[in-house]
Protein backbone atom coordinates (compact mmCIF):
# COMPACT_ATOMS: atom_id res chain seq x y z
CA UNK A 1 0.00 0.00 0.00
CA UNK A 2 2.86 2.23 0.92
CA UNK A 3 1.73 6.05 1.07
CA UNK A 4 -1.30 5.70 -1.24
CA UNK A 5 -3.65 6.87 1.83
CA UNK A 6 -1.97 10.00 2.01
CA UNK A 7 -2.52 10.49 -1.96
CA UNK A 8 -5.92 9.34 -1.51
CA UNK A 9 -6.00 12.17 1.42
CA UNK A 10 -5.04 15.02 -0.87
CA UNK A 11 -7.06 14.45 -3.41
CA UNK A 12 -10.13 14.72 -1.19
CA UNK A 13 -8.41 17.75 0.31
CA UNK A 14 -7.96 19.59 -2.82
CA UNK A 15 -11.78 18.89 -3.76
CA UNK A 16 -12.86 19.76 -0.19
CA UNK A 17 -10.59 22.97 -1.52
CA UNK A 18 -12.40 23.51 -4.88
CA UNK A 19 -15.62 23.16 -3.20
CA UNK A 20 -14.96 25.34 0.05
CA UNK A 21 -13.01 27.99 -2.64
CA UNK A 22 -16.06 28.09 -4.90
CA UNK A 23 -18.63 29.06 -1.87
CA UNK A 24 -16.54 31.67 -0.69
CA UNK A 25 -15.90 33.37 -4.17
CA UNK A 26 -19.82 32.97 -4.97
CA UNK A 27 -20.89 34.85 -1.34
CA UNK A 28 -18.01 37.65 -1.77
CA UNK A 29 -19.64 37.87 -5.40
CA UNK A 30 -22.81 38.61 -4.50
CA UNK A 31 -22.39 40.41 -1.06
CA UNK A 32 -20.22 43.10 -3.37
CA UNK A 33 -23.16 43.57 -5.77
CA UNK A 34 -26.12 44.10 -3.56
CA UNK A 35 -24.84 47.29 -2.35
CA UNK A 36 -27.02 50.19 -3.42
CA UNK A 37 -23.81 52.18 -4.97
CA UNK A 38 -22.25 51.12 -8.59
CA UNK A 39 -18.29 51.86 -10.07
CA UNK A 40 -20.48 54.53 -12.21
CA UNK A 41 -21.15 56.38 -8.92
CA UNK A 42 -17.44 56.70 -7.86
CA UNK A 43 -15.84 57.51 -11.38
CA UNK A 44 -18.54 60.15 -12.28
CA UNK A 45 -19.24 61.96 -8.53
CA UNK A 46 -17.08 64.67 -10.04
CA UNK A 47 -18.59 65.34 -12.71
CA UNK A 48 -22.32 65.05 -11.11
CA UNK A 49 -20.74 67.89 -8.71
CA UNK A 50 -20.45 70.23 -11.55
CA UNK A 51 -23.84 69.70 -12.69
CA UNK A 52 -23.41 67.66 -15.35
CA UNK A 53 -26.00 64.89 -16.36
CA UNK A 54 -24.02 61.97 -16.06
CA UNK A 55 -26.99 59.40 -15.86
CA UNK A 56 -26.81 58.20 -19.72
CA UNK A 57 -23.02 58.01 -18.92
CA UNK A 58 -23.82 56.16 -16.02
CA UNK A 59 -25.74 53.70 -18.00
CA UNK A 60 -23.02 53.10 -20.47
CA UNK A 61 -20.39 52.54 -17.89
CA UNK A 62 -22.30 49.90 -16.46
CA UNK A 63 -23.19 48.46 -19.59
CA UNK A 64 -19.26 48.49 -20.55
CA UNK A 65 -18.43 46.75 -17.43
CA UNK A 66 -21.39 44.13 -17.78
CA UNK A 67 -22.53 45.24 -14.27
CA UNK A 68 -26.49 46.60 -15.55
CA UNK A 69 -27.25 43.00 -16.16
CA UNK A 70 -28.70 40.58 -13.61
CA UNK A 71 -26.63 39.25 -11.04
CA UNK A 72 -26.99 35.35 -12.23
CA UNK A 73 -26.48 36.71 -15.47
CA UNK A 74 -22.68 38.65 -14.22
CA UNK A 75 -22.12 35.11 -11.74
CA UNK A 76 -22.39 32.83 -14.87
CA UNK A 77 -19.95 34.83 -17.21
CA UNK A 78 -17.47 35.91 -13.90
CA UNK A 79 -16.64 32.13 -13.61
CA UNK A 80 -16.77 31.09 -17.08
CA UNK A 81 -14.20 33.62 -17.38
CA UNK A 82 -12.61 32.93 -14.28
CA UNK A 83 -11.60 29.28 -15.46
CA UNK A 84 -10.32 30.85 -18.61
CA UNK A 85 -8.34 32.73 -16.52
CA UNK A 86 -9.67 35.74 -16.73
CA UNK A 87 -10.26 37.80 -13.44
CA UNK A 88 -11.82 40.72 -15.58
CA UNK A 89 -11.05 44.19 -15.46
CA UNK A 90 -10.03 46.48 -12.49
CA UNK A 91 -12.90 49.39 -12.64
CA UNK A 92 -10.78 51.56 -10.54
CA UNK A 93 -7.07 51.16 -11.98
CA UNK A 94 -8.11 50.72 -15.96
CA UNK A 95 -6.06 47.37 -15.82
CA UNK A 96 -6.85 43.70 -16.11
CA UNK A 97 -7.13 42.34 -12.33
CA UNK A 98 -5.10 39.80 -13.46
CA UNK A 99 -1.85 42.22 -13.93
CA UNK A 100 -2.50 44.11 -10.96
CA UNK A 101 -2.33 40.87 -8.62
CA UNK A 102 0.68 40.26 -10.62
CA UNK A 103 2.14 43.93 -9.86
CA UNK A 104 1.61 43.89 -6.36
CA UNK A 105 1.80 40.31 -4.60
CA UNK A 106 5.32 40.25 -3.79
CA UNK A 107 4.80 43.10 -1.31
CA UNK A 108 2.50 41.43 0.72
CA UNK A 109 4.60 38.53 0.12
CA UNK A 110 7.99 40.38 1.12
CA UNK A 111 6.17 41.17 4.93
CA UNK A 112 4.66 38.45 5.59
CA UNK A 113 7.57 36.09 4.75
CA UNK A 114 10.19 38.56 7.06
CA UNK A 115 7.46 38.95 9.86
CA UNK A 116 7.35 35.05 10.05
CA UNK A 117 10.47 34.75 10.07
CA UNK A 118 11.36 37.30 13.05
CA UNK A 119 8.77 36.17 15.05
CA UNK A 120 9.25 32.57 14.53
CA UNK A 121 13.03 33.33 15.45
CA UNK A 122 12.78 35.18 18.45
CA UNK A 123 9.75 33.37 19.44
CA UNK A 124 11.59 29.99 19.67
CA UNK A 125 15.19 31.24 21.06
CA UNK A 126 13.48 33.47 23.69
CA UNK A 127 10.87 30.38 24.55
CA UNK A 128 13.27 27.66 24.77
CA UNK A 129 15.30 29.93 26.66
CA UNK A 130 12.45 30.52 29.42
CA UNK A 131 11.70 27.29 29.75
CA UNK A 132 15.46 26.41 30.72
CA UNK A 133 15.49 29.29 32.87
CA UNK A 134 12.12 28.27 34.41
CA UNK A 135 10.75 30.58 37.45
CA UNK A 136 13.97 32.83 37.11
CA UNK A 137 13.64 36.87 36.53
CA UNK A 138 14.09 36.33 32.35
CA UNK A 139 11.30 33.54 32.48
CA UNK A 140 9.25 35.90 34.46
CA UNK A 141 10.00 39.23 32.55
CA UNK A 142 9.81 36.85 28.52
CA UNK A 143 6.08 36.27 30.38
CA UNK A 144 4.78 38.93 30.65
CA UNK A 145 6.18 40.89 27.30
CA UNK A 146 4.25 37.81 25.62
CA UNK A 147 0.98 38.45 27.45
CA UNK A 148 1.70 42.42 26.39
CA UNK A 149 2.38 41.44 22.91
CA UNK A 150 -0.20 38.99 22.63
CA UNK A 151 -3.08 41.57 24.04
CA UNK A 152 -1.76 44.44 21.75
CA UNK A 153 -3.75 44.83 18.51
CA UNK A 154 -1.46 45.11 15.37
CA UNK A 155 -2.84 48.27 13.71
CA UNK A 156 -2.30 50.29 17.15
CA UNK A 157 1.07 49.51 17.55
CA UNK A 158 1.46 50.21 13.99
CA UNK A 159 0.39 54.05 14.25
CA UNK A 160 2.48 54.35 18.03
CA UNK A 161 5.52 52.97 16.13
CA UNK A 162 5.11 55.37 13.74
CA UNK A 163 4.23 58.39 15.81
CA UNK A 164 7.65 57.71 17.78
CA UNK A 165 10.13 55.98 15.36
CA UNK A 166 9.36 58.18 12.36
CA UNK A 167 7.43 61.54 13.32
CA UNK A 168 9.74 61.99 16.81
CA UNK A 169 12.86 60.36 16.18
CA UNK A 170 12.78 60.26 12.32
CA UNK A 171 14.63 56.93 12.78
CA UNK A 172 12.43 55.41 9.94
CA UNK A 173 10.56 55.93 6.74
CA UNK A 174 6.42 55.92 7.74
CA UNK A 175 5.99 55.03 3.61
CA UNK A 176 7.04 52.61 1.22
CA UNK A 177 8.28 53.22 -2.07
CA UNK A 178 7.72 51.31 -5.11
CA UNK A 179 10.21 53.25 -7.27
CA UNK A 180 13.20 51.52 -5.42
CA UNK A 181 14.27 47.97 -6.20
CA UNK A 182 12.04 45.49 -3.97
CA UNK A 183 15.33 44.42 -2.07
CA UNK A 184 16.88 48.04 -1.49
CA UNK A 185 18.06 49.23 1.69
CA UNK A 186 15.55 52.15 1.68
CA UNK A 187 12.63 49.94 1.41
CA UNK A 188 14.01 47.30 3.72
CA UNK A 189 14.63 49.92 6.50
CA UNK A 190 11.08 51.03 6.11
CA UNK A 191 10.04 47.61 6.40
CA UNK A 192 11.20 47.33 9.78
CA UNK A 193 8.15 48.96 11.55
CA UNK A 194 5.69 47.11 9.79
CA UNK A 195 7.66 43.77 10.03
CA UNK A 196 7.90 44.75 13.89
CA UNK A 197 3.84 45.07 14.12
CA UNK A 198 2.91 42.06 12.23
CA UNK A 199 5.69 40.24 13.82
CA UNK A 200 5.13 41.39 17.88
CA UNK A 201 1.79 38.94 18.22
CA UNK A 202 2.90 35.77 16.43
CA UNK A 203 6.51 36.51 18.48
CA UNK A 204 4.19 36.90 21.89
CA UNK A 205 2.69 33.23 20.79
CA UNK A 206 5.68 31.57 19.96
CA UNK A 207 7.23 32.32 23.25
CA UNK A 208 4.39 30.75 24.98
CA UNK A 209 3.73 27.87 23.03
CA UNK A 210 7.74 26.95 23.05
CA UNK A 211 8.15 27.80 26.33
CA UNK A 212 4.96 25.32 27.41
CA UNK A 213 6.26 22.55 24.77
CA UNK A 214 9.61 22.36 26.22
CA UNK A 215 8.65 22.26 29.79
CA UNK A 216 6.41 19.23 29.00
CA UNK A 217 9.20 17.64 27.25
CA UNK A 218 12.12 18.68 29.92
CA UNK A 219 9.62 16.74 32.66
CA UNK A 220 9.49 13.25 30.74
CA UNK A 221 11.66 10.36 31.04
CA UNK A 222 13.45 10.34 27.77
CA UNK A 223 14.94 13.65 28.87
CA UNK A 224 15.66 12.48 32.79
CA UNK A 225 17.61 8.95 30.85
CA UNK A 226 19.65 11.11 28.67
CA UNK A 227 21.06 13.50 30.90
CA UNK A 228 21.62 10.34 32.99
CA UNK A 229 23.62 9.23 30.01
CA UNK A 230 26.07 12.10 30.67
CA UNK A 231 24.59 14.13 27.42
CA UNK A 232 25.81 17.90 27.31
CA UNK A 233 22.81 19.88 28.35
CA UNK A 234 22.75 21.43 24.55
CA UNK A 235 22.52 18.41 23.42
CA UNK A 236 19.85 17.54 25.87
CA UNK A 237 17.85 20.64 24.80
CA UNK A 238 18.44 21.06 21.51
CA UNK A 239 18.56 17.09 20.16
CA UNK A 240 15.80 15.30 22.92
CA UNK A 241 13.52 18.15 24.37
CA UNK A 242 13.39 20.42 21.50
CA UNK A 243 12.72 18.01 18.75
CA UNK A 244 9.83 16.18 20.37
CA UNK A 245 8.12 19.84 21.11
CA UNK A 246 8.41 20.52 17.37
CA UNK A 247 5.22 19.24 15.96
CA UNK A 248 2.87 21.39 18.12
CA UNK A 249 4.87 24.44 17.45
CA UNK A 250 4.83 23.69 13.97
CA UNK A 251 0.93 23.79 13.98
CA UNK A 252 0.80 26.94 15.89
CA UNK A 253 3.35 28.66 12.72
CA UNK A 254 1.66 27.22 10.56
CA UNK A 255 -1.31 28.83 11.84
CA UNK A 256 -0.43 32.09 12.25
CA UNK A 257 0.98 32.00 8.67
CA UNK A 258 -3.15 31.04 6.94
CA UNK A 259 -4.62 33.92 9.62
CA UNK A 260 -2.22 36.56 8.79
CA UNK A 261 -3.15 36.26 4.95
CA UNK A 262 -6.68 37.64 5.99
CA UNK A 263 -5.63 39.39 9.14
CA UNK A 264 -2.72 41.29 10.45
CA UNK A 265 -1.01 41.58 6.96
CA UNK A 266 -3.96 43.49 5.39
CA UNK A 267 -4.31 45.87 8.33
CA UNK A 268 -0.38 46.41 8.59
CA UNK A 269 -0.21 47.23 4.89
CA UNK A 270 -3.04 49.78 5.10
CA UNK A 271 -1.60 51.89 8.24
CA UNK A 272 2.08 51.37 6.25
CA UNK A 273 0.81 52.49 3.09
CA UNK A 274 2.50 49.22 1.61
CA UNK A 275 1.30 48.61 -1.33
CA UNK A 276 0.39 44.95 -1.51
CA UNK A 277 -3.06 42.99 -1.85
CA UNK A 278 -4.40 44.17 1.35
CA UNK A 279 -3.68 47.69 0.25
CA UNK A 280 -5.64 47.57 -3.29
CA UNK A 281 -8.34 45.30 -1.61
CA UNK A 282 -8.89 47.99 1.34
CA UNK A 283 -9.04 50.77 -1.81
CA UNK A 284 -11.17 48.63 -4.34
CA UNK A 285 -13.82 47.99 -1.75
CA UNK A 286 -14.21 51.57 -1.00
CA UNK A 287 -14.15 52.06 -4.94
CA UNK A 288 -16.58 49.19 -5.68
CA UNK A 289 -14.17 47.26 -7.61
CA UNK A 290 -15.78 43.92 -7.57
CA UNK A 291 -13.63 42.47 -9.38
CA UNK A 292 -10.62 43.25 -7.87
CA UNK A 293 -12.39 42.56 -4.32
CA UNK A 294 -13.52 38.49 -5.27
CA UNK A 295 -9.69 38.17 -6.51
CA UNK A 296 -8.21 38.61 -3.54
CA UNK A 297 -10.59 37.10 -1.66
CA UNK A 298 -9.94 34.06 -4.06
CA UNK A 299 -5.79 34.65 -3.11
CA UNK A 300 -6.59 34.31 0.16
CA UNK A 301 -8.70 31.61 0.44
CA UNK A 302 -6.84 29.46 -1.40
CA UNK A 303 -3.82 30.35 0.32
CA UNK A 304 -5.32 29.35 3.63
CA UNK A 305 -6.35 26.07 2.80
CA UNK A 306 -3.19 25.08 1.10
CA UNK A 307 -1.58 26.03 3.90
CA UNK A 308 -3.80 23.89 6.28
CA UNK A 309 -3.00 21.02 3.69
CA UNK A 310 0.75 21.28 3.69
CA UNK A 311 0.47 21.51 7.35
CA UNK A 312 -1.37 18.10 7.52
CA UNK A 313 1.08 16.61 4.98
CA UNK A 314 3.48 17.58 6.97
CA UNK A 315 2.72 16.18 9.91
CA UNK A 316 3.16 12.14 8.32
CA UNK A 317 7.03 13.31 8.00
CA UNK A 318 7.17 14.95 11.03
CA UNK A 319 5.88 11.88 13.32
CA UNK A 320 5.20 8.73 11.25
CA UNK A 321 2.70 7.51 13.68
CA UNK A 322 0.12 9.93 12.36
CA UNK A 323 -2.15 8.40 9.70
CA UNK A 324 -5.38 9.89 8.28
CA UNK A 325 -7.98 7.81 6.88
Amino acid sequence: MGKSWLRDYIIKRLIYAVIIAWGIVTITFVLVRVGPSSPADKYLANMAASGQDVSQITTAIEARYGVDKPIFEQYADYMVNLFQWDWGWSFSTSMPVIDLIKTHWIYSFQLILLSSLFAAFLGILIGIYSAVKQYTKIDYTATFLSFIGISIPNFWLGVMLILLFSVKLGLFKAYYDTTLPLFSLENLKALVLPVITLGTGMLAGYVRYTRSAMLDNLRKGFVTTARAKGLPERTVIGKHAFRNAILPLFTIIMFDLGSIVFGGAYLTEIVFGIPGLGQISFNAIFADDYPVVVAVTLIGTFLILMINLITDVAYTYLDPRIRYD
